[in-house]
């Protein structure tokens, strides 16, 4: 089976809320997301995912980690670790002529620096909005959001 590397943004706003994307060909709220780009980070791909869709700059916030190469910090740098690592199955789509596969995913926390500029810039999604933690505990897990990403969301927002 085929892997992508993809990376995903969970987005909250200074309001406590989440940004979703109702994503056209799943049929679901999701976050902004997608590939990895050739000779990019996940973060990178993150951020620019974010801006491809939302419009919006964000800045990745990530649990801080030691750094390993403050000593010598020519060898390379510390990333921002994720809040999750997902092996996701994607099914097979005739319409876009791909077969089975799976997403290996990273999940981020991320903070907007621009929040009044969201607008979706995708022609993936129908619609986009932001969601209060209550709002996100009643969606129906079987035709609004993918049962993964509701549990993360309710985690992560107070």
């Amino acid at each position: 089976m085929h892997r992508h590397f993809t990376a995903t943004a969970f987005v909250i706003d200074s309001k406590k809320r989440v940004l979703l994307l109702w994503h056209k060909r799943l049929q679901r709220w999701m976050p902004p997301g997608g590939h990895v780009d050739e000779d990019e980070t996940p973060e990178d791909a993150a951020k620019r995912e974010c801006k491809e869709e939302t419009n919006l700059d964000v800045e990745i916030v990530g649990e801080p980690a030691p750094d390993l190469f403050v000593l010598n910090p020519h060898e390379g740098r510390m990333l921002k670790k994720p809040i999750a690592m997902l092996l996701e199955n994607i099914p097979e789509s005739k319409e876009r002529n791909e077969a089975a596969h799976q997403h290996m995913d990273f999940l981020y926390l991320a903070k907007p620096l621009n929040e009044n500029d969201a607008q979706e810039t995708t022609d993936e999604s129908d619609g986009m909005r932001w969601f209060t933690k209550h709002e996100i505990g009643k969606l129906d897990e079987t035709k609004e959001i993918f049962s993964n990403v509701r549990a993360y969301i309710l985690q992560i927002l107070p």
